[in-house]
């Protein structure tokens, strides 16, 4: 990071993958593996099979049979969330490097948890901010309390569409309550795995706390079935421009994202 003066940039061109890795690890969505992409222009263009295409068998030299199956293009066109706090100047000019990377990676922090609040949501798209998972018509189950069973049944039900389930985004209360409930329950060694604090997965799919989550609800998918696109020029500026009068130094934070899922009978939702 480069020691401050009258103005400073915290993430432009080498720093900008800097902040990416970073708003990754403190983003639920993000470290689940979803399929990230960085967008370099206005938009990106994701090309998706929905229908595979269809091999059949057949003789030597004879033609092959053809088949495209049916594909489309995810458009993902990454939106704008930020924020501005206003510093003290003689803290900023007193402060150490590392101190000023933990003013930017506080700032990252709050960018990934309204990030994840907008993804976990039920709300639709508008012209400012893309559209929550849950605003999606995805398979559903109903249940009472969230369980190793049920999330057992729900893993199956993507399997028996051909998935592979790999993660379980849980409201961290469930979380709670289910690695209780489990440790002391005849799953334990067989369809839970606990490793440090608790259980860390349910039939091979890794368990996620999302405090964006409502509790009572459980999202079980296929991670590389969301793609997220992170415009490339996320940053956190430094400048005493906009706070000349307060002798302060005003610190920024800005990243553009966009995401959707490009598979839908990757995902289950219990509710």
């Amino acid at each position: 990071m480069p020691a401050l003066g009258v103005t400073a940039t915290w993430g432009r061109q080498d720093w900008s993958a800097t902040l990416i890795e970073a708003l990754t690890a403190e983003s639920a969505l993000l470290r689940s593996g979803a399929t990230r992409v960085i967008v370099q222009g206005r938009t990106a263009h994701i090309p998706r099979v929905l229908v595979d295409p269809s091999a059949a068998w057949s003789a030597e030299l004879a033609e092959l049979p053809s088949n495209a199956g049916s594909a489309d293009v995810l458009v993902l066109t990454p939106k704008k969330l930020g924020n501005v706090v206003n510093l003290s100047r003689e803290s900023i000019e007193d402060a150490a490097v590392d101190e000023l990377d933990a003013v930017g990676r506080s700032m990252i922090r709050g960018v990934a948890s309204q990030l994840d609040s907008r993804f976990f949501s039920a709300l639709a798209a508008t012209a400012t901010e893309p559209a929550g998972i849950r605003s999606y018509v995805l398979p559903t189950g109903a249940v009472v309390t969230i369980s190793v069973e049920a999330l057992i049944r729900a893993v199956g039900n993507i399997e028996a569409l051909g998935g592979r389930p790999d993660t379980i985004f849980i409201n961290p209360a469930d979380l709670i309550d289910l690695r209780i409930s489990a440790t002391s329950s005849a799953y334990t060694g067989s369809a839970i795995s606990i490793e440090g604090p608790g259980v860390a997965s349910v039939a091979g799919a890794t368990l996620i706390a999302a405090p964006a989550l409502p509790a009572g609800i459980a999202l079980i998918c296929e991670a590389r079935y969301i793609v997220v696109g992170i415009r490339r020029d996320i940053a956190v500026d430094f400048s005493e421009h906009s706070a000349f009068s307060k002798d302060a130094v005003t610190a920024r934070v800005t990243a553009r994202v966009d995401w959707a899922p490009s598979d839908l009978n990757a995902f289950h939702l219990l509710t």
